[in-house]
């Protein structure tokens, strides 16, 4: 079992997303650095194909909703902060993103409407919204989450969801003091090159490893 320790950080610069099949590069898991990137940064992936089927593609169309900049260039994506304002996104069939939603929500003037969020990915937003004394709202699918200003030191469980544990990841990267994010293995498994992409990203952290008696 994991958890890990995240210092305060800026996340920017250049990295490659992990390859999905014969697609290129993972357009869910790249998302969820361009969503870091929309709140105060920037940065470019180098190798997300633009005739790529997957529906993740569908993170970039969210992000510039939201306001974030988004250049496209060849294989290359460039996200940098914008102007953030909330907005509604429809999510069915694409739970997978709602961390990184979640994630740009907290930082976005006004309220964002989530809807189509599958009945675990709900419970673990609701979980951590709770967790972060965020203001919001669910119903059925669906969560209204308010900008919050700051951040009370708190405990993130990710449960071992791989997008959720990026995206508390990096949302602990704009927190005052080490934040633990537990719950991490799922992320590890499923992304094993994450915690070098991080780092050369300028994440800091400290990984605690430990074993169930």
């Amino acid at each position: 079992m994991a958890d890990i320790e995240i210092e305060k950080c800026d996340i920017r610069g250049n990295f490659d997303a992990p390859p999905i099949g014969g697609y290129g590069g993972d357009y869910s898991f790249a998302g969820m650095f361009f969503a870091r990137a929309a709140i105060n940064s920037s940065v470019i992936c180098q190798n997300l194909s633009q005739s790529s089927e997957q529906s993740g593609k569908a993170a970039i169309d969210i992000l510039r909703a939201f306001g974030a900049g988004v250049v496209k260039n060849g294989s290359s994506i460039n996200v940098r902060a914008g102007a953030l304002r909330g907005c509604r996104t429809d999510l069915t069939g694409l739970s997978r993103l709602a961390p990184m939603v979640m994630l740009v929500a907290l930082f976005s003037k006004g309220i964002t409407h989530i809807s189509g969020i599958e009945d675990d990915m709900h419970a673990l937003i609701y979980e951590n919204l709770r967790a972060l004394g965020t203001r919001f709202e669910y119903n059925d699918g669906s969560i209204w989450i308010w900008r919050q200003q700051s951040f009370p030191h708190t405990l993130l469980n990710a449960k071992n969801e791989p997008y959720a544990a990026m995206a508390l990841i990096l949302l602990a990267t704009c927190m005052e003091g080490g934040t633990t994010v537990r719950g991490i293995d799922g992320l590890l498994a499923r992304y094993p090159g994450f915690l070098d992409t991080f780092s050369s990203l300028g994440g800091k952290y400290k990984l605690k490893k430990f074993t169930l008696q």
